[in-house]
């Protein structure tokens, strides 16, 4: 048996706490029989599944790791001949048993009323749902604070606790999208079949395949940052892999344009997949550490024309931009060729305004003291986006917007020509910021 899971299930797994748990259900589900119809045993152990494995568990899964880092005991773990795999899955199972002994118990009861309501295939679905809502939960938080463990960050309970609230986030992503219920879908309310990629697939099995494919890549990613955390690398063709499959998942939804649009089913493939690809280049440029060290290494590789080994040591946050960029350059062709010329303009000012925004983020890293570059970084956005645009749009200054963020303007090159004047510059002063040796000022 894997070790760590081991140790913690003799933890957490103790006879008393294992009869606490057993009681308080079956009294919880005796109560709801005995309601006379007030509360269904099927919907109190919905509840309770959500109450001890999605809420409690995703406080369970950020501390496993922080907790460890807080009592001094996780230097002692990662020198152990432990490797990353056995690590994690000894990590996030192991710290969460307890919670999943008593949704083991909840899924039971779910599972029974399923099938006396609606039949096996149901209960399947149902079955399907839970678990992938408690394990990419869980694993949502324990990514979360192995990224912070890496930055340092992660000691304090309020801390803990907004590892816990990406975990909650991410349940309730699963609850908004893929209810199992077949007659509403979430607050989509899709229902009957989904159009993916021109096929129309049964709406209930599309997503819980979805749910299921999510769950296997954010374990995934739960293992590469146990990789990062224990000082092995990581190579780049998973968070390739990664990308080609979140940029072509969303593509297929090509077909659900917004009623009155005037671009037609490819280029709104492209505007989707562009989407996505920009939004983990944002995640993850915020999210990953930026070392004056390692880009100075890497430019030092592309200036040797070490090009394999430079494009094997890029961060994610690089591969999701050149991803972001590969396809922009797509759409902007497509639009090219539909004779869209405001849409064009609009289109290359935006991948513009992503790269200046990339470039502030680099930057703030460079110049910041300590750990404070990401935020520095985030209120200087917020600035860029909200406040300026708001101040110039008051002084009835028309074109002015388009200096901060993708407007159309007349001629329509100004918005685009700015965005790019500000990326260079932006990245003139983050590559000599980069350039200086010696400690941060």
């Amino acid at each position: 048996m894997n070790p760590e899971f081991q140790r913690n299930v003799w933890l957490e797994l103790t006879p008393l706490r294992l009869v606490v748990m057993g009681a308080v259900l079956a009294l919880a589900f005796f109560a709801a029989v005995l309601s006379g119809g007030v509360a269904n045993p099927g919907a109190v152990a919905r509840l309770l599944f959500i109450a001890i494995v999605v809420v409690w568990g995703t406080r369970n899964a950020a501390r496993s790791v922080v907790g460890e880092i807080r009592e001094r005991t996780w230097d002692f773990q990662r020198l152990s001949s432990l490797g990353p795999g056995t690590m994690m899955w000894g990590k996030l199972f192991g710290a969460t048993i307890f919670n999943w002994f008593g949704g083991a118990i909840c899924l039971a009861v779910i599972v029974a009323d399923a099938v006396n309501s609606q039949g096996a295939g149901f209960a399947f679905a149902e079955i399907v749902y839970w678990i992938a809502m408690g394990v990419i939960a869980q694993a949502a938080s324990l990514v979360a604070s192995l990224i912070a463990a890496r930055r340092r960050q992660g000691r304090t309970q309020f801390e803990v606790f907004l590892y816990q609230v990406i975990g909650l986030a991410a349940a309730y992503a699963v609850w908004a999208i893929a209810n199992p219920d077949g007659k509403t879908i979430g607050i989509f309310g899709w229902a009957g079949d989904i159009v993916w990629w021109g096929l129309g697939l049964p709406a209930p099995g599309f997503l819980l395949a979805s749910l299921a494919v999510f769950t296997g890549w954010i374990l995934v990613g739960c293992y590469r940052q146990m990789r990062l955390e224990l000082k092995l690398s990581n190579g780049p063709y998973v968070w390739l892999g990664f990308l080609v499959f979140m940029t072509v998942y969303a593509a297929g939804f090509g077909a659900f344009a917004p009623p009155g649009g005037h671009f037609d089913e490819v280029t709104w493939r492209l505007i989707m997949a562009a989407l996505v690809a920009a939004s983990l280049t944002y995640l993850t440029v915020i999210l990953e550490p930026k070392s004056r060290v390692q880009l100075r290494w890497l430019a030092g590789e592309f200036g040797k024309f070490h090009i394999g080994t430079a494009l094997t040591h890029l961060q994610c946050w690089m591969m999701s931009y050149l991803f972001t960029v590969v396809i922009a350059i797509a759409l902007m062709v497509r639009l090219g060729l539909l004779g869209m010329g405001p849409e064009l303009a609009t289109a290359g000012a935006v991948l513009g305004f992503v790269t200046r925004d990339i470039g502030i983020v680099v930057l703030m890293n460079m110049v910041a003291r300590r750990r404070g570059g990401d935020f520095l970084a985030l209120a200087i956005l917020v600035l860029v986006y909200a406040l300026l645009p708001s101040i110039v749009a008051g002084l009835n200054y028309g074109t002015g917007r388009a200096l901060f963020l993708p407007q159309p303007t007349d001629p329509m090159w100004i918005s685009p020509a700015a965005a790019w004047i500000e990326a260079i510059a932006v990245w003139v002063v983050a590559a000599t910021q980069i350039s200086l040796s010696g400690k941060k000022p």
